[in-house]
């Protein structure tokens, strides 16, 4: 779907901000342009509200919500055993930190899967440090919003859709 398609009251996924509603279409006089811009909801999160340019929305990365069957597939990733290709202990902190920070700001959800399932193994191997901790609640939060509207359920049951994909993970 083309970024000026989106309706009001459709669910509608900002990279950074994770999923939300596209609570309506607003017009601003900006410098003495009207421009038009998609006011988006973010029920699931803090952030509260994000204004997007109707004509920047391509370029931010606006995009619809998974369907439930792809949402289905990236559960199941979540759960697959890990290849020797995955083991990232020969990476500084700094490269692995900047390569998660890049997956999950591209807005692909299966990249943000991907960074949260090896910071989920992480974790259960050791304590993460700050930024992982922050980068893993990033990516859970990022996979619980669009879960939560992909399947039409509540917070608490992504949740738990999450946390039960990753309880049989196998190293």
């Amino acid at each position: 779907m083309s970024s000026n398609e989106f309706e009001v009251g459709s669910p509608i996924v900002h990279p950074i901000h994770g999923a939300g509603l596209l609570k309506d279409i607003a017009k601003r006089t900006i410098r003495g342009k009207l421009m038009s811009y998609y006011v988006i909801d973010f029920p699931y999160s803090d952030l509260g509200q994000v204004m997007v340019p109707i004509d920047m929305a391509e370029k931010v990365g606006l995009r619809s919500i998974y369907e439930k069957g792809s949402i289905d597939d990236i559960l199941s990733f979540l759960s697959e055993p890990f290849t020797e290709a995955e083991e990232e202990e020969s990476k500084s902190f700094h490269q692995r930190y900047r390569e998660y920070l890049d997956k999950i700001q591209s807005g692909d959800l299966i990249q943000v899967a991907k960074v949260y399932r090896l910071l989920c193994r992480r974790s259960i191997l050791k304590p993460l440090g700050t930024k992982d901790k922050s980068l893993y609640e990033t990516a859970r939060q990022l996979l619980s919003s669009e879960v939560v509207f992909s399947k039409n359920i509540t917070s608490e049951q992504a949740s738990k859709l999450l946390d039960e994909a990753t309880e049989d993970m196998v190293f």
